[in-house]
């Protein structure tokens, strides 16, 4: 994964590529599966991206984290709230290695974050999607250790 970032990193001083996230969002939910067992839903399900093995709709949202990442940088918009928790991790984008995890229950993201009519989802913040829930950290560490 570290290779994929540094290529990730190298295309996007190019100018080919406009983030550094890709694959970041298919690795995130695979060390998702991982922590909760369960299946990953299919590319047509739009409100969640793992039914867990205790039956829990799971939201995964990644993101690629820069010494330079300003402090207002957000996780991608939630445009539904048909799930159950969301887990909110963050990557160094040099290695792509876990830096932080969080698993939000629904109910507190709904409130959280901004709407924006632009985008017709809600944002939320690293800053703010982060005093949310509880710390899953140690467990996604492990699961991408294995």
């Amino acid at each position: 994964m570290a290779r994929y970032a540094a290529i990730a990193q190298e295309l996007q001083d190019r100018g080919v590529a406009r983030a550094r996230n890709v694959p970041l969002g298919d690795y995130a939910e695979y060390l998702a599966a991982q922590v909760y067992g369960g299946t990953l839903a299919g590319n047509s399900v739009k409100s969640y991206d793992l039914l867990a093995a205790d039956g829990r709709r799971v939201q995964v949202k990644a993101r690629a984290v820069a010494p330079d990442t300003r402090p207002g940088a957000s996780f991608s918009a939630f445009r539904s709230f048909d799930f159950d928790i969301a887990v909110l991790i963050t990557f160094d984008s040099a290695t792509y290695a876990v830096r932080q995890a969080r698993e939000v229950p629904v109910a507190d993201l709904e409130t959280a974050g901004r709407y924006s009519a632009h985008i017709n989802g809600r944002l939320l913040t690293i800053t703010a999607g982060f005093q949310l829930g509880r710390d899953v950290t140690a467990r996604f560490r492990a699961a991408g250790a294995r």
